[in-house]
């Protein structure tokens, strides 16, 4: 069995791993200052839709949603049963996100290579920006930057030791995963593809260990799977529409989605190009080289073949990809560069990436303000902030003054209900864009017995139709202009047409 860390060098050989105080100050510290960086720049500003939905679906609590399975959205109910209802709260969330990733990236690259050349590798991730400033909007693709690098790191420790325990570690993670989002099947098939080429296979393919992941994860997927049989399987059909692409506009999102894979690498690998010192015809040598240890192939798997079968998958079903969903896949980009360019003078790079990881970090949090104030006065969408809590409070306060009673239920078009369910006092229900199929947690004699407020700007007639469909002769209708305001900044006012449908006994 190929021991990890089988790629250091003679020199690094001698390096003692940090300690765990070590690298727990340090994600810990990693954490604080991200968890600023959000507050600062991402707090005075609008509440994503999608981080809205998750709270929207996280309070309910389901066994599966429209779209996609429900444990990314379980953590955010969890979540906001102890934080406050604030944008800054979802900022610590996506903090905890990243550290985690990080942390799962630091446990796998230590499954094939040590100390200095570890550090490295993982310091070099800062420069990915999925791992920092683009890990905020938390979603069902966000929750794969942490739960990623931990399935692998639990994959590889599975097929390296054979022991149950961490046969039971991947099973329950990769149950994890797939009960996030079912992008996750490209996950398994990484690994499956890995298995074979790990100079375990054998062992490992006749042992018990991949029948006790598979039977954990079917375990933890199973109510799941239930739910899709007993509801008609709303994010089946969702995946159905979002399918069927031409040949054109599958390559448009093939061509956005590669370049997206570029950006997010692209200087991470451009300064191990220069830590490496070599020529790139050297390049296709190192490569050659390194090609002939099995374990730089397995390496190689990990760290390429999501992307390529995320590609073939788009193509086979002719369905939509985008950057964002590869956002967790790359925690081996910088470890592979390294391997495959040469970096000799480990030293040099460490020194070097360290000081570059730390220009990321503080450097984020000495220009935070500086951003959020370009942000809220100067973006593009700086006249065009939602205002969403603005509205929340208000579409209260008049439930409340016309019914004295909670607000229970609030339905309405492009997530006004999800942002009023978050900033609400109340937390009502959700009552997405008034369709059961995709509110399955609503029903129709609560509906009756409770009431709900209807929310729609004045000029979305979709809204103020779907609305009359539910009102009734004592529904009252109020109208009101509100804009988003934030440090002396005032975005363009929106009309709305709020309608109280009241309880009926």
């Amino acid at each position: 069995m190929l021991q990890r860390g089988a790629f250091k060098t003679s020199a690094e050989a001698a390096d003692a791993e940090p300690s765990a105080i070590t690298v727990l100050a340090l994600a810990l510290a990693f954490f604080a200052a991200l968890s600023i960086y959000f507050a600062i720049v991402e707090g005075p500003g609008r509440l994503h839709h999608d981080m809205s939905e998750a709270f929207a679906w996280g309070q309910e609590f389901q066994l599966g949603y429209h779209q996609h399975p429900p444990f990314w959205a379980w953590i955010c109910g969890v979540w906001f049963m102890v934080f406050p209802h604030e944008i800054w709260a979802f900022g610590i969330l996506s903090a905890v996100n990243a550290t985690l990733g990080l942390y799962g990236a630091w446990l796998l690259i230590g499954d094939f290579s040590h100390a200095r050349q570890r550090l490295t590798a993982t310091a070099l991730l800062l420069l990915i920006p999925s791992y920092t400033y683009l890990a905020f909007k938390y979603n069902a693709n966000i929750i794969l930057i942490s739960l990623w690098p931990l399935t692998l790191h639990a994959f590889m420790r599975a097929i390296d030791s054979g022991r149950a325990r961490d046969a039971l570690a991947f099973g329950l993670l990769i149950g994890m995963a797939l009960m996030s989002k079912y992008y996750s099947l490209i996950l398994i098939a990484t690994c499956a593809i890995a298995a074979l080429a790990h100079p375990r296979r054998d062992g490992y393919l006749r042992s018990m260990s991949p029948i006790i992941s598979a039977a954990v994860a079917a375990l933890i997927c199973a109510p799941h799977v239930w739910w899709l049989a007993t509801h008609n399987a709303p994010p089946v059909r969702y995946l159905q529409h979002m399918s069927g692409l031409s040949w054109s506009e599958m390559a448009t999102y093939i061509g956005s989605t590669l370049l997206g894979a570029i950006k997010l690498n692209a200087l991470a690998v451009i300064v191990v190009a220069i830590l490496a010192r070599t020529r790139p015809r050297d390049w296709i040598e190192t490569t050659r080289r390194r090609w002939q240890d099995p374990r730089f192939r397995v390496l190689a798997i990990l760290a390429l073949a999501p992307l390529v079968l995320t590609f073939v998958a788009a193509v086979v079903m002719r369905t939509r990809i985008y950057a964002e969903m590869i956002f967790g896949i790359f925690p081996l980009t910088t470890l592979l560069a390294m391997e495959a360019m040469g970096v000799a003078d480990i030293d040099r790079a460490s020194r070097a990436a360290s000081k570059m990881a730390l220009a990321v970090v503080v450097g984020g949090v000495i220009a935070s303000p500086v951003i959020s104030a370009a942000t809220i006065y100067y973006s593009g969408n700086a006249m065009n902030v939602m205002p969403s809590r603005e509205l929340a409070y208000e579409a209260t306060r008049i439930w409340r003054a016309e019914t004295g009673t909670p607000l229970a239920y609030v339905a309405a078009f492009g997530s006004y209900e999800q942002a009023a369910a978050f900033f609400s006092p109340d937390h009502p229900h959700a009552f997405i864009e008034f369709d059961y199929d995709r509110s399955p947690w609503v029903k129709a004699d609560d509906l009756v017995k409770r009431g709900f407020l209807a929310i729609c700007p004045k000029d979305n007639l979709e809204c103020l139709h779907a609305t009359d469909q539910f009102a009734g002769a004592d529904a009252k209708r109020s109208e009101l202009t509100l804009a988003h305001s934030a440090f002396g900044h005032t975005a363009k006012p929106i009309r709305f047409v709020l309608t109280v449908i009241p309880p009926r006994s």
